[in-house]
């Protein structure tokens, strides 16, 4: 039996109903046409036709702007030159009667659009398009911010801005004054965005405090660690001056000290010691006491308040006794390594081990510090490593005991320099327990301070290229790979730059290095 064809009148009537039309009221109530699917469907258009999402999570041009264009270009003479279809949408009563980005791709539309200006090749005028309904704002504004964690590109504030923007979003959905962090992360999870409560936390101090003080530290790429160490710092200036009673504008000397310094490289270094200076200033102290108070401070140690009156007290340097290697501000003590004091009164046993000392020029490790006259007079600070009971003297140790005290040295200095690393933002060196000085470096890129650092421990840890006994550990093309090193900038970039506590880590290391060469009587590298 045969089926009866549709009359024309039917297929016209077919085809002006959803899916491919579908009536909306205007302005005055009269329904007017729409031409735009109803579900998911590819559409080939004019890149003219589409316009980037205007709450973009990103405010700045793509740092690979460049980059993109040039792997666009080079797709040759394809019929589409993007690899994957962009996602487009037309929000409900907008007056652009434009498409919209709807899932990320406003960099790759904004490159086909200036392509096509450029060129006038035809082959940019139009792209493949995967047209979606519109489903609301936040779910749009989150769809651009799962594409860019995809790419895992988007900067520290752009996030929390967004993530902010999505807040406000739920917040007039549920028509509530304010979520909280737990009920914004259940709302964002619900949606498919998962985002943990403390890095809420981060993003709301990141927008509330920091963004009014340095925008353009934040807008060039500052991110959550030193977000976390600017937040470190806040905190512990604001517990010295409660400590000290230095009056009710904490956070107004903060936000003083804070504001002057925002910059594209932001130097949170500097930053510390103007807060020292301003805690130097208010409470009529030294620098040095405003300094120790402000790490004890940082380190989660008890503050103790000085007394003006009595500028010798040893008790106050005692709270900067501590462990651990260079914390997330860069300035805990380093690992295995603690700070001891001898007063003028204490006494020693003329047969015991000599410290490890910066007293005098002659001292060296392995060697018992001279006294000067000028020595008398001040507090010696010396320094010794706590995980080894057996300190390095002249005379060198033999047997079992030197190996001990050797593997002892080398374990040491190798989390010295995976301290000093980790904080030039380079990789973990290699751990040698049973050669060499502990560590070596490997080959990777860096410039600047990270470069400097670099070379710097490199050099600590005897990596020379006739050193035949690192072959085992490095590639064998590693010095074709190293940083490219300039010796005018170690002023600039470590001497001057390093805080002191940074080149007291250093110069720590060193001793370290000194230490291991004269156990091994200058063959480190022979087992």
């Amino acid at each position: 039996m045969s089926k009866k064809r549709p009359s024309s009148e039917q297929v016209a009537s077919l085809i002006a109903t959803p899916l491919f039309r579908r009536d909306q009221k205007n302005g005055s109530g009269a329904a007017t046409p729409s031409t735009d699917p109803i579900t998911s469907t590819p559409m080939r258009m004019d890149v003219d036709q589409i316009r980037r999402y205007d709450h973009d999570p990103r405010r700045n041009r793509n740092s690979k702007y460049a980059e993109i264009k040039a792997s666009i270009l080079a797709a040759g003479d394809q019929e589409d030159p993007l690899e994957s279809p962009l996602v487009v949408t037309k929000r409900p009563g907008d007056p652009d009667p434009r498409y919209m980005v709807s899932a990320g791709g406003n960099t790759r539309l904004c490159i086909l659009q200036e392509l096509w200006k450029e060129t006038g090749n035809e082959r940019f005028k139009q792209t493949w398009v995967i047209f979606k309904p519109w489903d609301s704002e936040c779910r749009t504004l989150l769809s651009h911010l799962k594409e860019n964690d995809l790419r895992g590109d988007l900067i520290f504030i752009d996030r929390a801005l967004a993530i902010r923007h999505v807040r406000e979003l739920i917040q007039e959905e549920r028509e509530k004054e304010r979520l909280s962090q737990r009920e914004l992360v259940e709302a964002l999870d619900s949606r498919g965005y998962r985002v943990s409560q403390s890095l809420i936390v981060w993003y709301d101090y990141a927008i509330d405090v920091l963004h009014p003080l340095i925008p353009t530290a934040l807008d060039n790429g500052m991110g959550r660690h030193q977000v976390e160490r600017l937040r470190g710092l806040h905190n512990a200036f604001r517990d010295v001056c409660q400590a000290f009673g230095l009056g009710d504008d904490v956070e107004g000397l903060f936000a003083a000290v804070v504001s002057r310094n925002d910059q594209i490289d932001i130097d949170l270094d500097h930053i510390r010691r103007e807060l020292e200076s301003e805690i130097s200033v208010s409470a009529d102290c030294d620098i040095g006491r405003a300094s120790l108070a402000l790490g004890a401070a940082l380190d989660g140690g008890e503050i103790l308040v000085p007394d003006n009156d009595t500028e010798d007290d040893l008790d106050f340097l005692d709270a900067t006794t501590g462990s651990g290697s260079l914390d997330d501000s860069g300035y805990a003590g380093n690992a295995g390594e603690a700070l001891t004091q001898e007063s003028s009164d204490d006494t020693e046993d003329d047969d015991g081990p000599g410290l490890l000392s910066f007293g005098t020029e002659d001292d060296l490790p392995g060697q018992a510090p001279t006294t000067t006259s000028q020595d008398e007079d001040r507090v010696p600070v010396t320094e010794t490593p706590a995980s080894s009971s057996v300190s390095v003297t002249s005379s060198s140790p033999t047997g079992d005991s030197a190996a001990t005290d050797l593997a002892d040295l080398r374990a040491q200095a190798w989390d010295l320099a995976a301290a000093i690393a980790a904080d030039a933002n380079l990789s973990e060196p290699l751990s040698l327990p049973e050669s060499g000085f502990g560590f070596a470096v490997l080959p990777e890129p860096a410039d600047g301070h990270a470069a400097c650092v670099w070379w710097q421990l490199a050099n600590l840890a005897g990596q020379h290229p006739n050193q035949t006994a690192l072959a085992d550990h490095l590639p064998p093309d590693w010095l074709d790979h190293v940083p490219t090193f300039n010796p005018f900038h170690l002023a600039s970039e470590l001497y001057l730059h390093w805080s002191d506590a940074q080149w007291q880590a250093f110069t720590k290391l060193v001793v370290l290095v000194r230490s291991i060469h004269t156990v091994t009587e200058g063959a480190p590298w022979i087992s």
